[in-house]
């Protein structure tokens, strides 16, 4: 009975994902979709050999710390988006924009890195490195879409904080902390 439960839970989980994302608001939505552009353009072809435009290798076949990072980051601003679409408030002094803008940084960072370092194609004497193919140009427009989200949200954030009589944003409300005077 224990192993109908968890097949339950298990086939549950591309509903439940499915009903996740529609919930998203459209900042959250364009996020999501640019970490699933990411992780889709790992079956796409990144390189093209220099000798025939046939012989191409994809992300994963080019797999390195530098596509294991950008697994990493794609999984964390999936979970990002979907924690804040439901609710989830990133903790002080992180806002949900600087997080997401600075993930769509690293991985396009990331994915330039591997468009100067690529790998070499050896094939009896010859030695020379891969061409790039249009994959990784995939790539580089989802890390474009994670930053583009996230500077959208920027203004929105800034609209909810309160300002001060004289135009400043107004200290934090925290009931815990109190201002030291002075």
């Amino acid at each position: 009975m224990a192993a109908s439960r968890s097949t339950e839970l298990i086939a549950g989980l591309p509903r439940q994902l499915l009903r996740d994302v529609r919930g998203l608001s459209g900042n959250e939505r364009v996020a999501f979709m640019g970490a699933a552009v990411i992780v889709g353009s790992f079956i796409l072809p990144w390189y093209r050999a220099p000798v025939s435009s046939d012989l191409v290798q994809t992300g994963f076949g080019a797999f390195s710390f530098a596509e294991g990072a950008l697994l990493l980051i794609a999984g964390a601003t999936a979970f990002l988006a979907l924690e804040a679409g439901g609710g989830y408030v990133p903790p002080r002094p992180l806002r949900e924009w600087g997080l997401l803008v600075t993930a769509g940084g690293w991985a396009a960072l990331i994915i330039v890195y591997r468009m100067i370092e690529r790998p070499d194609f050896k094939l009896t004497e010859t030695d020379q490195a891969y061409e790039i193919h249009y994959g990784i140009f995939v790539a580089l427009a989802g890390a474009a879409l994670i930053i583009a989200a996230g500077l959208r949200m920027r203004p929105r954030e800034r609209a909810k904080r309160p300002v001060a009589p004289d135009g400043r944003p107004a200290p934090a409300e925290n009931p815990e902390v109190e201002e030291p005077e002075g």
